[in-house]
């Protein structure tokens, strides 16, 4: 199914991306660095004697077998670091949904409880009347339970993280596994969360479809009359063509067309639109 591309859709995809990329360029760094260092196997010498020219090098200042080990090692600290990064990026696109969703007159159904990491993707979903993914939804909140461990507790774990593996249902564990080549009851050990670097993937590839079924969501909850006034002020802050003229009307439709097409929106939705904000003011649609 095509997404909508509204802008903060966009900004999160963007985002989401950047992220990703830097994650994996960390991830993939340690990996080079430690084979470099393979060939200064057996020397005593320090990185900063051996690449002098390497900034910050001296912060990090050990014998290339010291170093090496420890970025052979790396994955669980890049994962405490990448965790909780793409998470956040993730947990801000849900809220300025829910905004959006507040913003257009839906009813939030909070359940009389305060909008956090916890429930937010539930009352988003109540709030579009849109059914709950449970499969991705159980492998977020069990990647939210391994960051607040690792972030609030020091990495040991704790009862949410125990009871969320408990009640997490065999689709849910399946998918984990499919993700991870793990069962997620692995995820501790020893009274500690382990993280690996396949939570990383598997964050970022919970969090992509979670957020292709917020766009799902939002497509159908509000309606045509709410994405036509998005579709226009959207365009028009990206234009240069002049207001009513007939090259402004004709690259409208054609923004709408690329980025909007799931909302379905007419060219009448879209003149309404453009005349209730004043972009389109002569008589003639033209």
């Amino acid at each position: 199914m095509a997404e909508l591309l509204y802008p903060d859709y966009r900004t999160y995809s963007e985002t989401r991306t950047v992220v990703n990329n830097a994650m994996m360029a960390l991830l993939a760094g340690s990996r080079l660095a430690g084979h470099t260092l393979q060939l200064t196997s057996g020397s005593e010498r320090t990185l900063s004697e051996l690449f002098p020219a390497v900034e910050h090098i001296k912060r990090f200042n050990l014998r290339s077998d010291v170093a090496r080990s420890l970025l052979q090692n790396a994955d669980h600290h890049l994962t405490s670091v990448a965790l909780p990064y793409a998470l956040a990026t993730h947990e801000d696109f849900v809220m300025s949904s829910i905004n959006l969703l507040r913003s257009e007159g839906a009813t939030i159904q909070t359940g009389g409880k305060q909008i956090k990491a916890w429930n937010m993707h539930t009352v988003l979903f109540n709030s579009a009347g849109h059914s709950i993914p449970a499969e991705w939804l159980e492998s977020f909140d069990l990647l939210r339970e391994m960051r607040n461990c690792t972030i609030h507790a020091g990495g040991k774990v704790q009862p949410r993280l125990t009871d969320h593996i408990a009640a997490m249902g065999s689709a849910s564990i399946a998918g984990w596994q499919r993700l991870n080549g793990q069962a997620p009851s692995d995820v501790v050990k020893s009274g500690r969360v382990e993280l690996i670097a396949e939570h990383i993937f598997t964050a970022f590839a919970v969090t992509k479809r979670l957020g292709r079924e917020i766009n799902r969501a939002l497509t159908t909850a509000l309606p045509k009359a709410s994405w036509a006034r998005i579709a226009v002020e959207d365009y028009q802050k990206t234009t240069s063509k002049t207001k009513n003229s007939s090259s402004w009307r004709r690259s409208l439709l054609g923004y709408a067309r690329l980025n909007y097409t799931p909302a379905q929106l007419g060219e009448a939705d879209l003149e309404q639109a453009a005349r209730s904000l004043g972009y389109w003011s002569v008589a003639a649609w033209r």
